[in-house]
């Protein structure tokens, strides 16, 4: 049986809707073989409740009793950012090797949220680090000595224990492949795609509850509005202030006929207000996940900009591209990894707004040009992140990672 460790919805990460997809996924794929896989999570009565694929478990009592662990062949740990979702995870993997996921190759928040003391001995486990000066550093380059609001976390990927760990690492990108090799780990890498959530291609209003919603599906079948959707969590690298600056500036006309859904929270107002683009936003809050899925069906464009990275892919753009959206996207890090034809590319310089106003512009003036980058994405979904695809490639690592673990 294998043990598979990870946030979980309903909790709002990106990382527990992967893990739903891929648990899905890979269940099919151990049965077939007649292997089983176990999942855990802190606090998992919300999850429970949430879905009925599973049924997770505990994840503290295999922190604490060894005996728990014994059933176990194998462990698969997903790793991000997060230290309210991820710190269980790290303790566990003190206790027990596994098959690491890194979903971001930069682990300082997760790492910082132990507070100065948790910092100061990651340091100390970091080779070639000067532990006081940046201790030092640290307590004070951030506002009010807030170590979460540090301007320079990539100077401390704090990867050395995870990585020290580890049987084998999974990443999603060639760019966080070779940030872990880059420090220094010489076990396998293996780059695995994320997977295809299979999103809806076309909106059914009838499964729409969200009012706002509703009524920007009404506005855009009367008056042919554009929709440009922005979704995920809010963060300096989605390059918002740049995203609303550059929407102010389109052509009068241009205005008059394009919304911005921004799906989500609500941490923008004060941008939008700044940025006079208050009548061209429309901002729905948190919505279902039937509500998330039609709410993208229903964009024309999806903008999906990230600078700088910590070495993360996006679930938001294989889902709008698994929805034949086109996508605007920086490119940087994993985005520019995707093929020239499937997402229209802004570098994330100073000529950013200049050319993200240029990319809407044609995006809303060029339909066979949109049409193009919308159905290649489809395609390149489809032949890079299917289920099956994905699935096969996890059973190659689990059984290489058994090999390994048998030769010990």
């Amino acid at each position: 049986m294998i043990a598979y460790i990870s946030p979980l919805l309903p909790k709002k990460t990106g990382i527990a809707l992967y893990s739903q997809h891929l648990i899905n996924a890979l269940q099919t794929a151990l049965n077939l073989g007649g292997e089983e896989l176990a999942i855990f999570d802190d606090g998992v009565d919300d999850c429970n409740a949430y879905q009925t694929d599973y049924i997770a478990q505990e994840i503290l009592p295999l922190i604490f009793e060894e005996a728990r662990r014994e059933p176990f062949s194998q462990f698969i740990y997903n790793f991000g950012n997060n230290p309210h979702y991820h710190l269980p995870v790290l303790q566990l993997l003190r206790q027990h090797p596994g098959i690491v996921v890194l979903h971001d190759t930069v682990l300082y928040y997760l790492i910082a949220g132990q507070g100065l003391g948790g910092v100061w001995q990651a340091l100390l486990k970091t080779p070639n680090t000067q532990p006081i000066d940046s201790i030092h550093e640290i307590g004070n380059d951030n506002p009010e000595h807030d170590i979460l609001r540090y301007s320079a976390p990539a100077k401390h990927p704090f990867l050395h224990e995870v990585l020290a760990r580890a049987d084998s690492i999974v990443v999603h990108s060639k760019m966080a492949k070779e940030q872990v090799i880059k420090a220094g780990y010489t076990g396998s890498v293996h780059q695995v795609p994320l997977i295809d959530y299979q999103q809806a291609v076309n909106v059914d209003a009838a499964l729409i509850e969200n009012s706002t919603v509703i009524e920007l599906v009404k506005q855009k079948e009367s008056q042919g509005t554009f929709i440009i959707g922005l979704f995920g969590f809010s963060g300096e690298t989605k390059r918002s202030h740049s995203i609303f600056v550059a929407l102010s500036g389109l052509a009068d006309e241009l205005k008059s006929r394009v919304k911005l859904l921004i799906i989500g929270n609500d941490h923008y107002q004060a941008d939008i207000r700044a940025t006079g683009i208050t009548k061209l936003v429309v901002n729905s809050g948190y919505v279902s996940d039937a509500d998330y899925d039609q709410s993208m069906a229903l964009c024309d464009l999806i903008i999906n900009l990230r600078y700088p990275s910590m070495g993360e892919t996006s679930a938001v753009q294989i889902q709008a591209m698994s929805a034949e959206k086109p996508s605007i996207v920086s490119n940087y890090g994993w985005f520019s990894e995707l093929d020239d034809d499937t997402v229209h590319k802004i570098t994330a310089d100073e000529q950013e707004i200049e050319e993200l106003q240029q990319a809407i512009t044609r995006m809303m003036c060029d339909e066979p040009y949109r049409l193009s980058i919308a159905q290649a994405a489809k395609r390149y979904v489809k032949k890079h992140h299917s289920p099956v695809q994905v699935a096969q490639q996890w059973m190659d690592i689990i059984t290489e990672s058994r090999d390994l673990i048998e030769s010990r």
